[in-house]
């Protein structure tokens, strides 16, 4: 099946929404995890105008996230001879950054929900009515699911990385 131009943004766009995420849980704002996908999903550097229209951000804001991208280290700035524009690139891994994700979703998002239902089933223990009960089970359950989430996030963690030659 040969994937439509309305199917090829909608797969982009998902991308994108993912850096957005990673970048906010990680302190940046959304716009830095978009206009860092959007490079990242590039095969050459870009100007900022490219990664506005990329992006749907106008130039101003790209520009303030690049400034910012680029103080942290994950972007480049450079000049071409044959033009006055900055392009911008990265040299990031995106095995590292996979893993960084992978992690991001363990520590911040399953332990949490862990440690909640963890919570919510020692309170329920403490209560001696009928209903607790069916409570601590249903607790129990998605518990169980959420701790074969994690075995299998860890293994992936465990992955080794490719040698970069």
């Amino acid at each position: 099946m040969t994937k439509t131009y309305s199917d090829i943004l909608k797969e982009r766009d998902a991308i994108l929404s993912t850096f957005e995420a990673l970048f906010k849980v990680r302190g940046l704002g959304p716009l830095h995890g978009r206009v860092f996908g959007a490079i990242m999903l590039s095969v050459d550097a870009l100007t900022q105008d490219e990664i506005g229209e990329f992006t749907g951000y106008s130039v101003p804001a790209v520009s303030s996230a690049l400034d910012d991208l680029v103080r942290v280290g994950l972007v480049y700035k450079q000049k071409r001879q044959d033009s006055r524009k900055n392009y911008y690139s990265s040299k990031a891994d995106l095995d590292e950054i996979m893993k960084m994700i992978l992690k991001t979703i363990h520590d911040d998002y399953v332990m949490v929900v862990l440690n909640r239902l963890e919570t919510s089933k020692n309170n329920m223990a403490a209560i001696d009515e009928p209903f607790a009960q069916g409570h601590i089970e249903i607790v129990q359950n998605y518990e169980k699911e959420l701790r074969d989430l994690e075995l299998y996030l860890k293994r992936l963690l465990e992955v080794p990385l490719e040698e970069k030659k």
